[in-house]
Formats: C-alpha cells, structure tokens, sequence
C-alpha cells in the first residue's frame, strides 16, 4: 500500500488533501460553537447548519456534471480557492469584532454552494491520479489522511479556541466559555483553516491527473443536455440493486446522523463541560483514530466479497448509530471517545471497500456523476433534517439525540437485511448498457 508514495504525483496530491482536511475539521469544530455561543440556540446552530447544505444539496448532482465535463482537478483547484477566500473573511471579521449572524449566514451558503463541486471531484480524483489496479490502496491511503486530520483537526481546534486544556463539568464551580472569550480563539481557528485551503490550492496545480474517459453520444458528440448528463447517471445507480440499495440506504443513515453528530453532540457538550469546544473536539479525533486504524486495515486486506458488502457494511452502520444514544446514557468524555473509537474503525474499513466497490463498477465516464450522487445521498437531506432536528433539539436534546440513534439502528438493520443487499447480478449489464 505504501509503495504509492513512490510516486512523486500522488505524494504531492495526498499532502496537499491532508493539509486541507486538517483545516476542514478546525472549521467544522469552530463553526457550530461559533454560532451556539453567539446565539445560545441549538435550533440556529441547527439552521446555519442546513444553510451550509442547501446549496451543497441543490448544485451537488450539476457538480458531478462539471466534474465529468471538465476535470477533478481544476474542480478542485477552484473550490479551494473559493472557500479560502470565504474562511479567511470569515477570520477577519472575528478579528475585529464585526461578525453577526446575518454574515454566517451568507459565508455558509456560499461555502455549501463551493463544497457542491469539491465533493463530486475529491472522490472521482483518486482514479485519475492512480491506476485502476490500485483504486482500494489508493483510497486507503486518501481516506487514511481524512482520518489522521479528524485526529488532529478537532483536537488543535479546540485548543485554539479555547486556548486552554481543561475537561471539567461545570459542576466544579467555574464559568462556562462564551463568546466573548473565545472570539480571538474563533478568528485563529478560521485564519489557519485559511492557510489550509492555499496549501491545498497551490499543491493541486503540480498534480498531474489523467483524464477520464470523455463522455460522448453514438454519433461521437458530446451530450448537450447537462440534465440528460446527470439522468444517465442515476438511470444506471437505480439499474443495479444493491448499488441502488446502498446509496438510499446511506440517505436514511445520514439524516438522521449528520445533524446529531454536528448540532446535537456540541450542544450536549455545552450543557457538560466547561470548554465545550475542548471535549468536543477529544471524541470527534477518538473517532478519527479509529477511522484511520480502520482505513489501514482496509486497505491491507481483502475485506467482505462483493456479494456480501452491503450487508456487512449496513451490520456496522448499526454500530455508529447506537453509540450517539449511549453517549447521552452516559456522562463521560472517556466513554463517549472510546464509542467513538470503535465506531470510526468500523465505519472506515468497510467504507474503504464500498468506495473502491463502486469506483471499479461505475463506468469511468459517469464516474464524476456517480460519485455526485453518492455524495448527494450522503449530504442532500441534511438541510431538512437540521431543520426538524434543530427544532427538536430545542425541545428535548437528550430525547432526540436518543431517537435518532434507535432510528439508525432499525433502519440500518432493515437494509442489511433486504434481498436487494445481494442482488449485483444486473451490475454488468447495466454497465455494458452504459458503455456501448
């Protein structure tokens, strides 16, 4: 697995992502705890939340389009310097005090709208870098980096906000951090995740990536509809069950666990811990080294065969959704870090094997596409289920949290067990459909 970093190519490529997701997961602990210490709202953390998806939702599947139309690469290279530009605004106005709720609003939107085309290109960026032969170490290895900066990320976010290391309750006695004294802590967290996306900007361009195979009407013309574009794409998604299966699966899974995960577990954090930001940011890396113990061990072994994947990876996903409802059971950080541990190592060897699965099964020229409407399964829902959740929340955060993780488990047992988790005997043919 590691002779890939022989390849100056791909090395450059995987410094550069890894910088970036570290940055990614500074911001990702700093915007919810920006707006819940600003505003004190769950419900608002939860609405900023689906206003960062709406965008990302709606322009998600066009993304996957550009991807096919142009390249991963220059996708990449322009949403990097997009949301630099947004986080780095975002960091001067912290920096003198002139940020308000309005402006977070806006900087969301456009950052969802620029992560619409990221997403799509990210994941169809590895098999033009590496070769087909070596898509699962290839993913591995990019996945391996995504979790190193889970580890690091939320850990140094949370000591650059808090700017102290402390796991108390706020039964000792002390006053909870505000806004007020996290401000400079705020503006230093976006500021480096700034720098971040211009690392990831500059090493992009020495990246040299293959194209893709072109996609091309039988009289050798490009397609002039983009919609007709993305309709051949999820034609061929729904033609293959267990592909199909999957994708509507992880929708289900993700409603109800992105929101818990980003709103829910901050303001739970908040009603513990003195330094919300701090604890939070210790479970979110427990999670991200348990990932990365996952994503080596996948990338080293053979892992489930074809026809057992799904039902296997739908058998762990029952394991990530029933720790949310045992955190809220159970006070302390270790607890809630040592679920998530073994969560994350679940959660990213089998995702190791799905990825590179659908990778390898996806036509090469619907592959941006694809890819766009995985990630939209992924993602698409968040903005109503921040929504609904946000408002819940507000109602009964420990209840919902709870309710969400029973809802997870069922719904993912349901899918482990559906006929559909084994039926690939379409996937050729739909493939030689495309094809032709």
């Amino acid at each position: 697995m590691l002779k890939l970093f022989k390849d100056r190519n791909f090395s450059i490529y995987w410094i550069g992502e890894f910088v970036s997701v570290v940055g990614d997961h500074i911001s990702m602990i700093a915007f919810p705890f920006l707006v819940l210490q600003l505003t004190g709202s769950p419900a608002l953390t939860a609405f900023v939340f689906a206003a960062q998806g709406l965008p990302r939702a709606a322009a998600m599947l066009v993304g996957g389009a550009v991807v096919d139309r142009t390249s991963p690469k220059f996708v990449m290279i322009a949403s990097n310097l997009v949301r630099c530009v947004l986080v780095m605004l975002l960091a001067y106005l912290l920096h003198i005090d002139q940020i308000n709720l309005p402006v977070i609003f806006a900087v969301a939107l456009l950052f969802g709208l620029a992560d619409a085309f990221f997403y799509p290109a990210n994941t169809a960026m590895v098999p033009s870098v590496v070769a087909k032969d070596d898509l699962k170490e290839g993913n591995a290895l990019v996945q391996g980096s995504v979790w190193v900066g889970v580890i690091i990320g939320p850990a140094l976010a949370g000591l650059l906000i808090a700017g102290q290391v402390t796991t108390v309750g706020h039964d000792v006695g002390l006053d909870a951090a505000s806004y007020a004294s996290n401000r400079p802590g705020f503006a230093r967290a976006f500021f480096i995740d700034g720098l971040t996306f211009a690392f990831s900007f500059v090493s992009l361009l020495f990246v040299r990536a293959r194209s893709l195979d072109g996609e091309q009407d039988e009289d050798g013309a490009k397609p002039k509809s983009m919609l007709g574009e993305v309709k051949q794409a999820i034609k061929w998604v729904w033609s293959v069950p267990a592909v199909r299966l999957g994708f509507i699966g992880i929708a289900i899974l993700e409603f109800f666990f992105q929101t818990p995960i980003f709103v829910g577990l901050p303001a739970l954090a908040k009603l513990r811990f003195v330094e919300p930001a701090f604890v939070y940011g210790l479970i979110i890396a427990a999670y991200g080294s348990g990932a990365l113990v996952g994503a080596v061990v996948g990338g080293m072994s053979k892992g489930p065969r074809d026809e057992n994947l799904i039902r296997t990876m739908f058998f762990i996903f029952t394991g990530s959704g029933a720790a949310i409802g045992l955190i809220v059971l159970y006070e302390p950080y270790w607890w809630a870090m040592l679920l998530f541990f073994c969560s994350g190592a679940a959660d990213s060897f089998i995702w190791v094997h799905f990825t590179t699965w659908i990778q390898k099964l996806t036509p090469e020229k619907l592959l941006g596409r694809v890819m766009s409407i995985m990630m939209f399964m992924s993602v698409g829902l968040i903005p109503i289920a921040s929504i609904i959740m946000g408002i819940a929340f507000e109602w009964n955060l420990q209840a919902s949290l709870v309710a969400a993780s029973i809802i997870i488990v069922v719904s993912c047992i349901i899918a482990a067990l559906h006929p559909d988790a084994r039926r690939m005997v379409l996937a050729k043919e739909a493939k030689a459909e495309v094809t032709s």
